[in-house]
């Protein structure tokens, strides 16, 4: 019976019989078994230490899990420090403490979660990445290249081979988890909801420790652990970062712990700290609906963000697994991208307090421009040819032109092998146009309208810079162009404010204007800006966008010489 399993696995998925084969046997199952065993042991007997015990003390007894009101004289006491009535232990007639068994369960449903949560997550995240890592180094990963296995079929055989004993260990947790749940009277479709969330959450960031895997081999062994490190740090501060009715409540999405206030919600209780801290959730909104009103409606927008962005890094890991050299996104493919992002982000900055006032605008404008930031600073990675595919395209354009209909434009605004300026120029507009509609409908004076609109028109022009220097750092003649272009451009957004912040020249001081220079000109420092310094600003970020330009069609051109004619030239080719 288990070899007919067996052999309908290898028949189905080739690379999942060929990753569970060394992991799934008796002996590692076992210790996964064990492992699971003495958690769930650990968590329970550590809230069930946390009951009242049955002993003769005094009459003063306070406990989280006791039902009762204390005596009204006991209130009087001024060494009391103002203690929750449904704290106070009471008796029934027996003798025993009466226990709100209810919460009791909840605590440990919660705990439960919790640590599914972050030891699927982070774990899962670490498996996958060194797996990848291992591959890479061992050379069988160019071997499963050439396999005739789809890509899906060869990234899914991963995604459910590499954990498969992790899958275990969480598989032996769901008879407690889900008793835990019932008894804390929550509906089964609820915890249902919870773990189709949680399950979606680990496609998205296993397909993201995947893709990280592929780009990370330079790490030489340390990928596996920064990747699942960055993982625990964001789950852990999204843990407890409240709802701000920002853009950034958009991260909370990610961490499938933002459904448990719905739980807690359930009995009656308040969580205010730990083991989260959402504040108030059921006031969250998107595109001013109430999103946060019920636990469904979060569960329905976790599912569709999850599954947005598991596709779009799917599309990345097709492209790049067959061809290392190709860019992860396709031009046609990034303009989508974007337009998905843009949803999400001013989608989140509809939020209340919605009074129109200025510094609960400017911050959510401000959260809008750093997502933008990130997103753009991917995009002009993903987005960037190498040097050889640059000149391919460079020397052999004219071929590929039949019918004379293809053009100059058309090839840098679909042709992956083309520059991705003018690609990343669309996306900007693509992006700046929700922000600037947003900016004109909004309520308030000219001047602050003036003020948030200039912030986004020098946020693009910067991000263009930033992607022209990185377009010229990937003609680099040396191997690790990748690196220098990754390190350039982190060193043009964070090195400006690191020294200006060092030299003590902030916004409205003297020399403050040189953070218009910077990827971080918010409305902080364009409220000291005069509109001619604006101006000026605009113009220099421009010249130095047409240099950038002009310096990168010269190289492109010297790119496109065949050898015999850089020959006669007087000049040697340049070498790929």
């Amino acid at each position: 019976m288990l070899l007919n399993w067996i052999d309908r696995i290898g028949d189905w998925n080739p690379q999942l019989l060929r990753e569970t084969k060394g992991r799934l046997n008796v002996r590692n199952g076992a210790i996964a078994a064990v492992i699971s065993a003495l958690g769930q042991l650990i968590v329970y007997l550590s809230y069930r230490a946390n009951l009242p015990v049955n002993r003769p003390e005094p009459a003063s007894t306070f406990n989280r899990y006791c039902i009762g009101t204390p005596p009204t004289d006991y209130w009087q006491g001024s060494y009391v420090p103002s203690p929750l009535p449904n704290d106070y232990c009471i008796k029934d007639a027996a003798g025993q403490f009466i226990i709100n068994w209810q919460l009791w369960w909840l605590d440990l449903f919660i705990a439960m979660s919790l640590m599914g949560i972050f030891a699927l997550l982070v774990v899962g995240t670490y498996m996958l990445i060194s797996d990848l890592g291992h591959e890479e180094r061992r050379g069988t990963l160019n071997f499963i290249r050439l396999s005739p296995q789809s890509t899906q079929s060869i990234w899914l055989g991963k995604l459910l081979g590499v954990p498969i004993l992790l899958y275990l260990a969480a598989g032996l947790m769901v008879p407690l988890h889900l008793w835990a749940g019932l008894s804390a009277h929550l509906p089964l479709v609820e915890i249902l909801s919870f773990w189709t969330v949680l399950v979606a959450s680990c496609a998205f960031f296993y397909s993201a420790a995947l893709l990280f895997g592929l780009f990370a081999s330079w790490f030489s062994g340390f990928q596996a652990w920064l990747g699942s490190g960055a993982v625990l740090v964001f789950l852990y501060i999204v843990n407890f970062t409240p709802i701000t009715h920002s853009p950034m409540d958009w991260l909370n999405l990610f961490n499938p712990s933002v459904l448990l206030p719905y739980f807690v919600d359930r009995t009656g209780s308040r969580y205010t700290n730990y083991p989260f801290n959402y504040g108030e959730i059921q006031g969250w909104e998107f595109f001013n609906l109430p999103l946060g009103a019920t636990g469904f409606s979060v569960v329905i927008l976790a599912l569709l963000n999850y599954c947005m962005w598991t596709y779009w890094i799917g599309q990345a890991l097709n492209r790049r697994f067959r061809n290392p050299n190709a860019t992860m996104l396709s031009k046609g493919q990034s303009y989508w991208l974007v337009a998905s992002w843009m949803v999400f982000s001013v989608g989140f900055a509809l939020q209340p307090p919605r009074a129109y006032h200025s510094s609960q605008f400017f911050f959510n404008l401000n959260a809008v421009l750093a997502l933008n930031l990130v997103l753009f600073a991917g995009l002009i990675a993903a987005l960037s040819p190498q040097r050889q595919a640059l000149q391919d395209w460079a020397r052999y354009r004219h071929q590929g032109r039949t019918t004379g209909k293809s053009s100059l434009v058309g090839d840098l605004l679909w042709n992956d092998k083309s520059p991705a300026l003018l690609a990343i120029a669309i996306n900007l507009i693509i992006a700046a146009l929700p922000i600037a509609l947003w900016i004109l409908v909004w309520q308030a004076e000219v001047d602050s309208k003036l003020q948030a609109l200039s912030a986004l028109i020098l946020n693009v022009s910067i991000i263009a810079v930033y992607a022209a220097i990185a377009q010229l750092m990937l003609l680099m003649k040396t191997r690790k162009r990748g690196i220098w272009a990754i390190g350039t451009l982190a060193a043009a957004i964070g090195l400006p404010p690191f020294v200006l912040s060092v030299l003590s020249i902030y916004p409205g001081q003297e020399g403050g204007g040189l953070w218009l220079f910077t990827a971080f000109a918010w409305d902080n420092v364009i409220q000291h800006a005069s509109a001619t310094l604006l101006f000026q600003t605009l113009l220099i970020q421009v010249g130095i966008l047409s240099v950038l330009n002009w310096q990168l069609t010269r190289q492109l051109q010297r790119l496109g010489e065949s050898a015999s004619k850089a020959l006669f030239a007087g000049r040697p080719s340049l070498p790929a």
